[in-house]
């Protein structure tokens, strides 16, 4: 196997703030999903463990009680608490939907709504990059699919004028903001043609919620609200809101087949109940350091006119890619290569994630690092 592809695990300590820890040494971190910097956030982690020991906080009283570190149990069965539901109702109004329901990852989400929702003789249509775990989701469903080339709403059209009249029901899904390249989905021509061609719409927020939105739902609130027109959002809770988890907002009767026939849903352990409770936490009390964080992202990546906070440096092969992600490291800054299969053949690149709180002094520095580089090896 060449030694390129070949995947370790990096010996890290632990993280602080912006920074990541490992081999004694301190590194500015550019590979994390943390964009508002709230999962390493020391200030909003204290004042969580202070309610816990009090006992007490604005919406229980059994908090204590509650906060257990595992829920021992799926949902179906006995694992089914009060947190739970009390952060659905939240959800579930947050993105104007009559339910939610939360499930233990974005991949666990995705291959639960597709699988539990779709089924043979039903047809699904996705963009030809959309995260690995709605087409792990769409294989699952054992329905027919298409998929049409990246952000091409033309194909889409063609695809659906050929097929879509021979299946009862139709599934169009697609990442809002996709999450190696950052590059945005068109929600105007999704919703046309949705609606056009009588799909369902699944949009994944997972990399626009926190980051986007006028109250930080992601894309589908960016420009205009668009939430009215998608049938079923996926959002992460574990990326810029600093917490575990994903859910997925829908109506009634789309959340009740989920119950059922979710698989990822049905046979996994429930999340533990104390993260339910920190995502509460952040979000009923804290929604305010969510939208100050996200308005400081945005201002920073104004300053450099960048259009998004995930920042592609496609660099082609893998071993030139491992050679400058090697660079970087020595010059203090956190970068880890991204190859195939997780990107196509002779596209692999550094990832940059950004997040709120990194100094635009550091950020200019990494991009003048990466400039020096390439200049002194193409000579």
């Amino acid at each position: 196997m060449d030694a390129s592809t070949i995947r370790t695990l990096s010996p890290t300590t632990h993280r602080q703030e912006i920074y990541i820890f490992g081999n004694e040494k301190k590194y500015l971190n550019f590979s994390s999903n943390d964009y508002l910097n709230i999962g390493t956030n020391e200030h909003l982690r204290n004042n969580f463990l202070e309610q816990i020991l009090k006992k007490q906080n604005p919406f229980t009283k059994n908090l204590y009680r509650e906060a257990l570190f595992s829920s021992s149990s799926s949902r179906l069965l006995s694992g089914n608490t009060a947190p739970y539901t009390r952060l659905e109702t939240f959800l579930a109004k947050w993105f104007e939907k009559e339910s939610a329901l939360l499930f233990n990852s974005g991949y666990h989400a995705n291959l639960g709504i597709i699988a539990g929702l779709m089924q043979k003789g039903d047809c699904i249509f996705s963009d030809k990059l959309n995260h690995n775990s709605i087409l792990a989701g769409i294989r699952q469903s054992d329905t027919d699919y298409f998929r049409y080339k990246h952000l091409d709403c033309a194909h889409l059209e063609d695809l659906l004028k050929k097929h879509r009249s021979s299946y009862k029901n139709a599934l169009i899904v697609s990442e809002s903001v996709f999450s190696m390249d950052g590059d945005k989905a068109s929600l105007n021509d999704l919703i046309t043609l949705k609606e056009k061609y009588q799909c369902l719409l699944m949009l994944d927020e997972a990399h626009g919620t926190g980051v986007l939105g006028e109250n930080a739902q992601g894309l589908c609130t960016e420009e205009k609200n668009f939430l009215p027109h998608i049938d079923i959002v996926m959002a992460a809770l574990g990326k810029a809101l600093g917490s575990q988890g994903a859910f997925c907002a829908a109506d009634k009767k789309i959340i009740d087949k989920l119950i059922n026939h979710a698989p990822t849903f049905i046979f996994s352990t429930a999340l533990a109940p104390i993260q339910v409770l920190w995502t509460e936490f952040l979000l009923t009390q804290n929604f305010t350091h969510i939208l100050e964080q996200q308005k400081k992202l945005k201002k920073l990546l104004s300053e450099f006119s960048l259009s998004s906070h995930i920042v592609p440096a496609v660099i082609g092969e893998n071993e030139d890619a491992v050679n400058m992600a090697n660079h970087l490291r020595e010059k203090g800054f956190f970068v880890l290569p991204v190859r195939p299969p997780t990107v196509p053949l002779h596209t692999a690149r550094l990832r940059l994630s950004l997040c709120a709180d990194m100094p635009k002094e550091e950020l200019a520095r990494l991009f003048s690092e990466m400039e020096t580089y390439k200049c002194a090896v193409n000579g």
